[in-house]
């Protein structure tokens, strides 16, 4: 477990302390600033962790591993320097930057991850909807041939609905993908930058970690989602082709008709397994 106390609780301090709590082996041991009510100070305390006026306070705890120095002041970082014990580490204020940097990127994939993911939810919601209402126009066509010509019309437009829908969420499988990417690059950079700071950082290292595991879950489902894609425009075809088949052979209503209606059962799965994995994917946000 690494022990890890931070010096300003400014905006910068913020948001290290939002990189750090909560990571598996990081224990934020208190944050230290003059101002109590800096916003870091009144995040630590509704997360629970203790405050200091006097960054002194904050060295003297029992076990510190590491302090990270947010506010850049020099005089603040030769105090620290000269009061610290010598088995704590100073992180400085440049590589403080660098890790506010890491969860600042971080965070604003994450927002717009989970609003595309949002948006991929509401097209499988969609899909449903003509799943819908194919279901209700194949009864209808079972009802009599004498329909047959002007159902064949509303469903093929219906179908050609839905493929719209599966064209429009691979656009936002595209850019899953390369949201997932660029995450992926950046926890690799951090990484190497965190390689190249050695003792200076153990700090950030685990948030590059983290970083790259979003960007293998993030991948990870938009694969799985790709190959939903694929079978979902597949059976929007088997539909088209039951439509063609409906509509030129009257005599043929009934057999054309279980085959859209299986097709159209196996659709509504399909989109079922994309409307869950779009919940998944914004669970990982």
């Amino acid at each position: 477990m690494i022990h890890v106390g931070i010096v300003g609780a400014g905006k910068g301090g913020s948001a290290v302390l939002r990189a750090t709590h909560g990571l598996p082996e990081v224990k934020v041991v208190g944050i230290a600033d003059l101002n109590e009510n800096a916003p870091g100070m009144e995040l630590a305390r509704k997360l629970g962790i203790r405050t200091f006026t006097d960054c002194l306070e904050l060295l003297q705890q029992p076990r510190l591993d590491i302090i990270i120095e947010a506010t850049g002041n020099p005089k603040v970082q030769e105090l620290l320097h000269s009061k610290k014990r010598e088995e704590t580490t100073v992180v400085d204020a440049h590589a403080a930057r660098l890790m506010m940097t890491m969860v600042d990127t971080k965070e604003a994939m994450i927002r717009e991850l989970h609003a595309r993911a949002q948006q991929l939810a509401a097209m499988a919601d969609e899909l449903n909807e003509n799943v819908r209402q194919i279901t209700a126009t194949v009864q209808e066509l079972a009802g009599g041939a004498e329909n047959l010509a002007v159902q064949g019309q509303n469903l093929g437009a219906i179908a050609g609905t839905a493929r719209r829908h599966v064209q429009d969420t691979g656009e936002v499988l595209d850019f899953i993908k390369k949201v997932a990417t660029q995450t992926k690059l950046l926890g690799l950079n951090a990484a190497i930058e965190a390689a190249r700071a050695g003792e200076h950082g153990r700090g950030f290292a685990v948030v590059a970690n983290e970083v790259r595991k979003l960007a293998e879950d993030s991948g990870a489902s938009a694969e799985q989602i790709e190959a939903i894609l694929r079978n979902i425009e597949k059976s929007v075809g088997e539909i088209i082709k039951g439509i063609e088949e409906t509509a030129g052979v009257s005599e043929r209503q009934a057999a054309a008709t279980e085959q859209v209606a299986a097709t159209i059962e196996q659709l509504g799965k399909l989109a079922g397994s994309l409307e869950e994995f779009a919940h998944r994917l914004a669970a990982l946000t």
